[in-house]
């Protein structure tokens, strides 16, 4: 029901009485936030990692070249864009992209594979 105290005559003294340094001293120092310019890695950097890797994803790109996730993001849109990459899978939370080296040494895989008709053998019944 009634709120704070009221402060005693003594308590008062205290306070007036206290230098400012030693307050500022509890306190602790406010650190300043440091906004530095994030530079993407150039086009040629990715391409080249790109092409050493299966697939490749933001979280991939951005620990590689230690860039935020959203940079990383534009990064894989912009290979995309120029057909460097292409998009394999995924949602709008992530996106899995594979370089077309991988991409197109799969598809002939896939296709040598369906070339070649498996003989199949066929089981006669003996009596």
């Amino acid at each position: 029901m009634g709120g704070a105290k009221k402060p005693r005559l003594s308590q008062l003294e205290k306070k007036t009485t206290k230098p400012k340094e030693e307050e500022s001293e509890k306190q602790p120092q406010k650190k300043e936030k440091i906004v530095s310019d994030v530079v993407p890695p150039s086009i040629e950097e990715v391409v080249a990692f790109a092409k050493t890797q299966k697939y490749l994803t933001p979280s991939v790109i951005s620990e590689k070249f230690g860039i935020r996730l959203s940079i990383a993001k534009q990064v894989l849109n912009k290979l995309a864009e120029m057909k460097l990459v292409r998009f394999v899978s995924g949602n709008s939370d992530l996106r899995i992209f594979a370089p077309l080296e991988v991409v197109a040494e799969s598809v002939k895989s896939s296709e040598e594979t369906k070339e070649k008709p498996v003989a199949s053998k066929k089981k006669t019944k003996t009596k």
